[in-house]
């Protein structure tokens, strides 16, 4: 057999001296996987169905509406293959994760871990007594609970800033472990809000604009920096909702921005038809950049009013709510409006940093749900929920 005699260049400036292998030879080094975080927050307990504070109390346990939604969060979540699985110790949490793995039906689940740095946020006295006794009794400590939660104190004890320096150390301990893994998490409401807002960078005065409704389901990427993006919010199709409950009453605007690309192939499908069947929607805003015939389309369709507006009418007006939010003056909207608006990825991933200053891209495929409730100073992101071809349903 021939033998076949490889010259290489003479060294230059900009080539080594020593011989090394080929650049075409050598492996290629892909980026590590992410990290996939699924997070629930309990379902329905006692303490819920009667409006009472549960903070880390360990008396509220699920209803039986709970033990049927807690059930059918492990059915939307079947199809995912956890690594490892981290609950809080109390008891409404454990229920919820015992019915999460039954519904699972399989073999292989990882063992849960309970770690007390998952335990709810801690309200003191304030456990076990009604919402509207609180809102009574203790008027000002109550304005600063809803309108300035990181100020908040029991005797010079900060709750929400305990929460989410628990919520950074959990993530520490937790991320490093689990580098390309999936794990679900199982906890509370506003232990889920602290997870979330340290992952993307927001603040705990935001604290009350996450909503975490009983048994939604969110879901964070992590890159191999640790990285955090919001892949999607407060899922709650599978319990049947169409949009998450409105937990600050029916009043003021609801905005449900949904992308130029998924207007267009979702506009006669499923979606729609359940918004609209609903009346959901009361009025389509389309950015100007927008199609005029996908407009008209979806507003002849479903016989909604459609108003087009330059990207900047939408800053001022989402100004002018707010202001309206923060007024000592009463400028209640006695009903709820709920605009459905069109328009660019740009310009949503504007309105979502401007409104809450939230370090993350906008999650493609997804309808965004915010509120503007006239109930309270700031406005509520109730869910970035992802979609498919059939209406609003989860995915891997």
């Amino acid at each position: 057999m021939k033998n076949f005699i490889i010259k290489h260049p003479p060294p230059t400036s900009s080539t080594p001296s020593t011989l090394s292998t080929p650049y075409y030879l050598l492996p290629t080094t892909s980026p590590p996987p992410s990290t996939k975080v699924i997070l629930v927050r309990h379902a329905r307990t006692t303490y819920n169905e009667q409006g009472r504070y549960q903070g880390n109390s360990d008396e509220s346990v699920l209803t039986a509406k709970g033990h049927q939604d807690a059930y059918a969060t492990g059915l939307a979540l079947k199809e995912y293959n956890f690594d490892a699985i981290y609950t809080s110790p109390l008891k409404r949490v454990r229920q919820t994760t015992q019915e999460i793995i039954t519904a699972f039906g399989k073999d292989n689940v990882p063992p849960v871990d309970s770690d007390r740095l998952l335990t709810e946020i801690c309200m003191s006295h304030w456990q076990g007594l009604y919402y509207q006794e609180v809102k009574e009794k203790f008027a000002e400590a109550h304005n600063c609970w809803q309108n300035t939660p990181h100020l908040f104190s029991f005797n010079s004890v900060y709750p929400v800033l305990e929460l989410f320096e628990k919520a950074r150390l959990f993530w520490q301990q937790v991320l490093t472990k689990h580098q390309g893994q999936t794990i679900l998490i199982v906890a509370h409401g506003g232990t889920n809000r602290a997870l979330i807002s340290t992952a993307v960078d927001l603040q705990p005065e935001s604290y009350h604009s996450l909503q975490q409704s009983n048994c939604g389901i969110s879901c964070l990427e992590f890159s191999s920096r640790n990285n955090a993006k919001i892949k999607y919010l407060n899922a709650t199709d599978h319990l049947g909702e169409t949009l998450p409950k409105l937990k600050a009453g029916k009043t003021g605007w609801r905005w449900l921005l949904l992308s130029e690309t998924n207007a267009k192939t979702l506009k006669d499908r499923l979606l729609f038809d359940r918004l609209s069947s609903s009346n959901y929607v009361n009025l389509l805003l389309t950015e100007y950049s927008i199609s005029e015939s996908i407009a008209q389309k979806i507003a002849t369709k479903y016989q909604i009013p459609h108003l087009p507006l330059a990207a900047d009418h939408f800053s001022n007006w989402q100004q002018t709510i707010t202001n309206r939010q923060k007024s000592p003056i009463s400028l209640e909207q006695p009903h709820l409006s709920t605009g459905l608006i069109i328009a660019s990825d740009k310009l949503i991933t504007r309105i979502l940093k401007n409104t809450f200053q939230i370090n993350t891209s906008y999650a493609q495929d997804s309808l965004t749900v915010i509120h503007y409730p006239q109930s309270t100073k700031h406005p509520i992101l109730q869910g970035i929920l992802p979609l498919i071809s059939q209406g609003i349903s989860l995915s891997k």
